[in-house]
């Protein structure tokens, strides 16, 4: 059994901006991951292409087709799923605890737990590698909207649907949110 590493005056927080790209097979609730794209506050970036999707599943499609395999990096760059998980594991930092941010989140989120395996399985790589003791998913969406749509320059088209551009970009959008609520005068207490 592996030893348990020992973690001390851990940071309270690390956040972490991510998009994925996936294609349907057409196989019922089958979705195949294509690539994803992590980027730190600080702005440093891990893109991972996958070897493993359905690559006629992605050129028959004409969205993806156009939007996202046309676009992915030579395919000698392309890693295994293995390669992928462990290179974003390599790249979170220690932490009491870790935010996930995504766009449309919902569909994001799935596809990093199922990465590792499952929710409980990014949990316990996360607590076991880094020391994480608690783990959340957020939703720019949200933010946007709590923010009051701040304004942000949109991302040149050519360069949508690249997993790490989009990830780059919900780094700039929670800064321009975070930059935006600070202004807000703060709320009036109910009484």
């Amino acid at each position: 059994m592996a030893k348990k590493k020992k973690f001390k005056d851990l940071p309270a927080m690390g956040r972490y901006f991510f998009d994925t790209e996936f294609v349907d097979t057409g196989t019922g609730f089958k979705n195949d991951f294509i690539s994803i794209g992590v980027v730190n506050e600080e702005g440093e970036g891990y893109y991972g292409i996958s070897t493993e999707f359905n690559i006629a599943a992605a050129r028959e499609h004409i969205w993806v087709r156009k939007y996202v395999f046309d676009k992915l990096d030579h395919h000698s760059t392309w890693k295994t799923l293995e390669e992928i998980r462990q290179e974003i594991l390599d790249m979170i930092e220690p932490a009491r605890e870790v935010e996930f941010w995504a766009k449309n989140g919902s569909y994001d989120n799935v596809f990093l737990c199922q990465l590792f395996g499952g929710m409980g399985k990014l949990r316990e790589a996360l607590q076991r590698e880094k020391g994480v003791e608690k783990l959340t998913f957020r939703d720019t969406k949200e933010l946007l909207r709590a923010a009051e749509d701040p304004k942000i320059p949109p991302m040149p088209e050519k360069d949508k649907h690249v997993s790490i551009n989009d990830a780059h970009q919900e780094r700039h959008v929670f800064n321009a949110c975070k930059k935006a609520l600070d202004k807000q005068p703060a709320p009036k207490p109910i009484i």
